[in-house]
């Protein structure tokens, strides 16, 4: 049986602006906060309030964008979870789907893996 040891990454292809850190470390205080379940929905007034926005159009495509940020793949090499190894892996944060009063997430268990033992660049 071949281990290869797990070796840290730069991940990021760039850094997240300081709002989309906002948003991503809200989001992930969230998942904590919920007993780590995947799937979670958080009302999107929590989300104007976090990053100082006023309720409007332009606050939920900015949020929106925001969400687009946090979700630029990251390549991982030798990725290994769960027992299985893949050569290139690409994973994002999260899905999302932006409702009337809330932000249904569901937040990558690959992702917050990757976070923990590939990156060196991590941010949560």
């Amino acid at each position: 049986m071949n281990i290869n040891p797990i070796i840290k990454q730069n991940l990021l292809s760039e850094p997240l602006s300081a709002n989309a850190l906002k948003l991503v470390r809200g989001i992930y205080n969230t998942y904590v906060s919920n007993d780590e379940e995947a799937a979670i929905d958080i009302k999107i007034s929590n989300f104007l309030k976090l990053l100082n926005l006023h309720n409007s159009k332009e606050s939920i495509g900015y949020i929106q964008d925001l969400l687009e940020e946090i979700n630029e793949p990251i390549a991982i090499r030798n990725f290994e979870f769960r027992g299985n190894t893949t050569q290139l892996k690409f994973v994002q944060f999260c899905s999302y789907k932006i409702g009337a009063e809330s932000i249904n997430i569901e937040v990558s268990e690959e992702y917050l893996h990757a976070q923990s033992e590939y990156m060196l660049d991590s941010f949560l």
